[in-house]
């Protein structure tokens, strides 16, 4: 039998829950890929769900060993929590993790940046001259020794299915999740029935911070794409960490601003139709701008080459009216997500309206140079701002035209 009809196989009877008969796919598959942790840990988990544990734990162990050799620190973390919860005696990778984590640094904390398919076993014979596809840990880079395995005692494990969600939007939390193994996606609410992703995670990435950082109610919903092994540290935990190592919370409000900015590409219509890892690299291109209550923003009349987006707070925009002696109207109170400034930029006219801040405003702003670059590559940018000026300039036309002569 192929490999992948065996795979096949096992997969039904693992959904069909006729466990005995997956355990047998899984270690034919095992056998015939010994290299695939991915297979081996799912041949663990079916060993302890038909009452084998002693065989769990052995299997669990060199998992998690291959792991943490090649410096996948939190695939072996989640592992170990799971040999742990079978049985508490068995602190042999606990203790590898820790001594690692002392013999090698920070420069041992790493993880996947894309996840890779078959994570081979036999790979950690490469040792120092192996060359994998990975970035740092940033929550584990300044932790060795002790701090790492009180770090990890610290983290409690949950595991979530696919299809699952780990949060919904609106809903509070006081945690903060770190992914052990698996993936899940980040989805922005745009109506009652409608969401769009505006990020994937993978193995070593963390997410909730939003919420968790500014002690709000998630504005995202948060959806398990496989199935799921996350290590969460809750608010006081966290706290008690960041008292020794600022860097932590530093590194978590970085990445909270990125993810801010992600999800604010994602829910505005000009980059709809542009794919999601090429929204998160158009980020790079925007400057932050922050401006209080009652700042201008843009003057009517005034020159400009910038367009920007709201990433948080407010605006109330104006134009004058000239047949009335260049009174002040009204046109629009705008948020986050919302756009202003694309008539100068297109036109490469004067500002046609004056946009002030009306409380505390984040924009990010991007030049007219960029803007063109990405519409270079992404022409329904232009297409979607052009359709955007063109009603505006008939919205405020109409708004005129009702204050009568």
């Amino acid at each position: 039998m192929s490999t992948e009809k065996l795979r096949n196989k096992a997969k039904r009877a693992l959904l069909d829950g006729k466990y005995p008969k997956a355990l047998e796919f899984f270690e034919a598959l095992h056998k015939a890929e010994p290299n695939d942790l991915r297979t081996y840990v799912k041949l663990a988990e079916l060993r302890e769900k038909t009452g084998d544990s002693a065989g769990a734990v052995k299997d669990y162990t060199t998992i998690a060993k291959n792991y943490a050799e090649q410096g996948f620190v939190v695939q072996a973390i989640a592992i170990n929590k799971i040999i742990l919860r079978i049985d508490p005696e068995q602190t042999e990778v606990q203790d590898r993790l820790k001594n690692l984590s002392s013999e090698r640094g920070d420069s041992w904390a790493v993880s996947t940046i894309t996840p890779q398919d078959h994570v081979q076993a036999d790979d950690v014979n490469l040792g120092k001259k192996a060359k994998f596809n990975v970035q740092r840990t940033p929550l584990l880079a300044d932790l060795s020794g002790d701090e790492f395995e009180s770090f990890m005692d610290s983290l409690t494990l949950k595991v979530f299915a696919a299809g699952e969600y780990i949060y919904e939007y609106g809903v509070e939390s006081d945690c903060l999740y770190l992914i052990g193994m698996g993936t899940v996606c980040l989805k922005i609410q745009l109506s009652p029935d409608g969401k769009r992703v505006f990020s994937r995670l993978h193995e070593g990435d963390f997410f909730g911070e939003h919420a968790f950082m500014s002690r709000t109610a998630h504005a995202d919903v948060a959806i398990a794409e496989t199935e799921v092994s996350l290590l969460m540290i809750d608010r006081e935990t966290f706290d008690v960490w960041v008292e020794k190592y600022a860097k932590i919370r530093e590194t978590v409000e970085s990445f909270y601003r990125q993810r801010v900015l992600d999800r604010l590409l994602a829910m505005t219509p000009v980059f709809e139709a542009v794919p999601e890892d090429a929204r998160m690299a158009l980020g790079s291109k925007f400057n932050m701008r922050s401006f209080v209550a009652g700042d201008i923003v843009v003057q009517e009349g005034a020159p400009g080459d910038t367009f920007f987006l709201i990433r948080s707070g407010h605006v109330e925009v104006s134009t004058s009216d000239i047949r009335h002696g260049g009174q002040q109207v009204a046109l629009s109170t705008m948020g986050e997500g919302a756009f202003f400034g694309e008539v100068a930029l297109l036109t490469d006219k004067p500002r046609t309206a004056t946009v002030v801040a009306k409380d505390a405003l984040e924009l990010m702003e991007l030049t007219r140079e960029d803007f063109n670059a990405i519409t270079l590559e992404y022409p329904s940018v232009r297409s979607v701002v052009e359709l955007y000026q063109k009603k505006r300039v008939q919205d405020t036309i109409k708004t005129l035209m009702q204050r009568g002569s």
